[in-house]
């Protein structure tokens, strides 16, 4: 394991030295008390694993490292700080990521195989990535799951990677500039704050992406932030199938079938609200323009009926739909099911929202009881 140790003060790197010197299989390749000066010269050198201090004048570290793992993205690297807070605040006691100084040597034997374990993790899935052309896979509706090259579910460090992931993939045609992603995801925040927090996830989830093959999967350009992954996603099938015209019955079924609940709404983001009520409303009304060319033939029925149900599972007070859902159980002789669907709907708006049920549907229930 070849390191590089990174730290505006000498003596820190000469006790740091001394220590790592003590571990069998790592060399030391390179020692700069100036970060920039490392930037330039790590080209040149063969490096496993950088040993960067948290706080070097002017240069914060979480910041240094993005950079740093940008241009060098199969670098690991070990935080090392006299400042315990900064570890807490930033990693939530990850022994790979950070050592406090005085660095022990227990400790940091520790931290080395825990470093050679993850490198030959790295190196193993980049031969499975590089065989398999790494494709992830994203499930959006309802909640979020995202499945790896292997089908595998990606687990996330923090609820925050997770959600940094899903922001940096919808808006990935658009890029995301560094203030506008601390606004979205830290709102309440102070800005300082906001700001270590989002380069802290930025690290972990560049460490995550990495972690399942994928080379450099975050670009920083011009202050904004590009996922370089390929991911496909039912929302893109959903959004493909609503944008044709010929409206077939198993397109009619797929998107049943897909549309699980709507964008995110089990993840509660705020940023995604927009995209969530087009999708819903698109799809709504894709259902409703099917409906309204089938609606008197009685071949279709089947697929009437779990367009007008899945509708009502979506917008639950909807008298409209509710009416075509209760007149097409009447013309269908499915009085079983009409009586049913009338005393739900009855119940649910007196109970919920104190009102009785309007007389169009009254009447066209009672239309169909005297038949």
């Amino acid at each position: 394991m070849k390191v590089v140790l990174i730290d505006d003060e000498q003596l820190a790197i000469d006790v740091l030295e001394i220590v790592i010197g003590e571990m069998k299989n790592v060399e030391i390749v390179g020692t700069f008390t100036d970060a920039k000066q490392a930037y330039r010269e790590m080209e040149q050198l063969a490096v496993d694993v950088v040993f960067l201090d948290m706080e070097m004048g002017n240069i914060h570290g979480l910041e240094f490292a993005e950079e740093l793992m940008t241009k060098y993205p199969r670098v690991e690297v070990v935080f090392v700080t006299a400042h315990p807070q900064y570890a807490l605040e930033a990693f939530e006691v990850n022994a790979i990521d950070y050592l406090l100084k005085p660095v022990k040597k227990e400790r940091l034997q520790k931290t080395i195989v825990k470093l050679q374990e993850k490198l030959a993790l790295y190196a193993n899935n980049q031969t499975v990535a590089g065989d398999a052309n790494v494709r992830l896979f994203a499930q959006t509706m309802g909640g979020f799951r995202l499945l790896d090259h292997q089908n595998r579910e990606v687990r996330w460090r923090t609820k925050k990677v997770k959600e940094l992931f899903i922001y940096l993939w919808h808006h990935k045609e658009q890029e995301s500039h560094r203030t506008r992603i601390m606004e979205e995801l830290w709102s309440e925040m102070p800005d300082e704050k906001a700001a270590t927090l989002m380069h802290t996830t930025v690290y972990q989830l560049r460490k995550r992406i990495k972690e399942i093959g994928i080379d450099n999967p975050i670009s920083l350009v011009n202050e904004r932030y590009v996922l370089n992954v390929d991911v496909q996603s039912d929302l893109t099938e959903i959004e493909g199938m609503l944008q044709t015209t010929e409206m077939s019955r198993s397109t009619i079924e797929k998107l049943i079938e897909l549309y699980q609940g709507d964008f995110l709404e089990d993840e509660h983001y705020q940023w995604a609200l927009p995209t969530q009520q087009k999708m819903k409303q698109s799809f709504l009304h894709y259902l409703e323009q099917f409906i309204m060319q089938v609606i008197d033939d009685k071949k279709q029925s089947y697929y009437i009926e779990i367009c007008l149900e899945k509708m009502i599972q979506m917008e639950p007070y909807n008298e409209r739909v509710v009416y075509l859902l209760l007149n097409h159980f009447g013309k269908m002789s499915k009085m079983q099911k009409m009586v049913a669907l009338f005393h739900e709907f009855k119940a649910k708006w007196i109970e919920d929202l104190g009102i009785d049920v309007p007389k169009e549907i009254v009447s066209i229930y009672a239309e169909h009881l005297k038949k």
